[in-house]
């Protein structure tokens, strides 16, 4: 059977979720990952056999914050990741959810040791190289309004699709 041969992927969905004031929610990881360091992250997870991209990351910001997402998240990236360290191609589907109110508690999983809001800016000095291209994307998709292709973390140079403009 054809489909049998065909590569297999591994889907995740990431959060990013912002406050009034403008900074970004990040948290820490409680224990690195193979091939990977403890690193501060938005948050994010695997798909659940069958499950969709909205509701990954519907699901994983539930469990790793206490946050309950409104009632759109809006696309604002996928990035395929190919793969490495032993990891099969990924493909994470990147949402913004609505800002909320500045000191929002968070509750955090067993995943995490940590969270901090702070800045686009002030995260640069605690992102990992490999996430530093990820996240200027990210930033811009977010400033900008709208959605991303990245491979590997990077802009994949597809032009984006023209915002519907009224006349008036």
């Amino acid at each position: 059977m054809f489909a049998a041969g065909l590569p297999r992927h591994v889907v995740s969905a990431t959060v990013l979720v912002t406050d009034t004031d403008g900074r970004v929610l990040m948290l820490h990881q409680a224990r690195p990952y193979p091939g990977h360091p403890a690193w501060w992250q938005l948050p994010s997870g695997l798909a659940d056999p069958g499950e969709a991209p909205p509701a990954t990351a519907r699901r994983e910001l539930v469990e790793e914050t206490g946050l309950q997402p409104g009632a759109v998240l809006r696309p604002l990236a996928v990035d395929y990741r190919s793969a490495v360290d032993g990891w099969p191609p990924v493909i994470d589907f990147a949402f913004a959810a609505d800002p909320v109110p500045p000191g929002t508690p968070v509750r955090l999983s067993a995943e995490h040791d940590a969270f901090a809001w702070r800045t686009w800016e002030q995260w640069e000095p605690f992102l990992q190289p490999e996430q530093q291209a990820w996240f200027a994307s990210l930033h811009a998709a977010h400033r900008a309004g709208r959605t991303t292709v990245l491979v590997d973390g990077r802009d994949a140079g597809v032009p984006p699709v023209p915002s519907a403009r009224t006349e008036g």
